[in-house]
């Protein structure tokens, strides 16, 4: 191929100036891989949506209701002296006495959440209605003012307690929970009122991770106090029902010491030198059996009075039951 003539070899100064303007290209190509524009941070709701879907809220209220049950069948059996760790029951049987006793406090949460949700919508309709209005500044002062009698009353229970602050269970640990909660929402309320938010971004997302962290904190230690408190009410209502319970009549082969109140002995008819059953006893009621092992009460068991008799269930014993009227 004959070459052109018109075309010319590039001079030495064109060649350097090419390559120095191909590495300036390449340098700015590499540094817009390693350092690329930074996002913008993400929202406070998008971050909590995102982490309730991931856990689901299904789960975590599921969770709530487990962990309160949990606490009031402990309360319930240690009512009687026995120590929830005694029984060894199995994971299974601890739901199913949980199940019991979670019906009242999940209706009151769903209840509870219908309220906050009712409140906010009759909240962001007011807002729309009027937006601008001096009602809407007197709104969030009012909700501003709650938020801080609740976190008041939080302090006093934490730091200044005594008996007469804490004779209403659970409501130290409630209102430290929907104190920061309702604070930090009567900031929202005042933003949207302003159509521009309060505080800037950063302090207003640190605030309400804040205030989620004390209200996770304070329904826990809520579900805490008021589980033991319900279970303990169940073990009141267990003994007052004893004597609807069957009777347990025990025969056994050695004497029973210590007997409750309302328990009587009595001797059986025996022949030979190693008779099976020597003794009856009756008066009797079952508490729980587990473990095999009889968790036996009388039928006037009062507590601080009468005590808790457990005995292995094995072949040394035979049991009767008789219903009552």
């Amino acid at each position: 191929m004959t070459p052109d003539p018109t075309a010319r070899e590039p001079t030495a100064r064109e060649s350097t100036a090419q390559e120095s303007t191909a590495r300036e290209s390449t340098a700015r190509e590499s540094t817009a891989r390693e350092d690329p524009t930074p996002s913008a941070p993400e929202p406070v709701a998008a971050r909590v949506r995102r982490l309730a879907e991931a856990v689901g809220p299904t789960t975590l209220v599921t969770a709530l209701l487990i962990y309160f049950g949990y606490v009031a069948t402990r309360a319930r059996f240690d009512y009687f002296g026995v120590s929830l760790d005694m029984t060894g029951l199995s994971n299974q049987n601890l739901l199913l006495y949980g199940l019991e006793v979670v019906y009242v406090p999940a209706t009151l949460v769903f209840l509870g959440a219908l309220a906050v949700i009712g409140l906010h919508a009759a909240v962001r309709w007011q807002l729309a209605r009027k937006p601008g209005d001096v009602a809407n500044a007197f709104l969030a002062a009012g909700i501003a003012l709650a938020g801080l009698l609740l976190i008041l009353r939080a302090m006093i229970g934490m730091f200044l307690g005594d008996a007469e602050t804490s004779t209403v269970i659970g409501a130290t640990p409630l209102a430290l929970a929907f104190g920061p909660a309702t604070l930090a929402y009567a900031l929202w309320v005042y933003g949207k009122h302003r159509a521009r938010p309060l505080l800037p971004e950063r302090p207003a997302r640190n605030a309400a991770l804040c205030a989620l962290g004390l209200a996770v904190a304070g329904l826990f230690w809520a579900s805490t106090q008021l589980a033991w408190a319900y279970g303990t009410g169940r073990g009141e209502e267990d003994a007052h029902e004893l004597p609807r319970r069957p009777e347990v009549i025990l025969d056994v082969k050695d004497p029973l010491t210590g007997l409750p109140t309302g328990v009587v002995q009595s001797p059986l008819p025996t022949t030979g030198k190693d008779p099976a059953f020597a003794f009856r006893y009756r008066g009797f009621r079952l508490l729980l059996a587990s473990g095999g092992r009889l968790f036996l009460v009388s039928a006037t068991w009062r507590l601080g009075r009468d005590q808790t008799v457990v005995i292995p269930y094995d072949d040394h014993i035979r049991v009767q039951l008789v219903s009552q009227p």
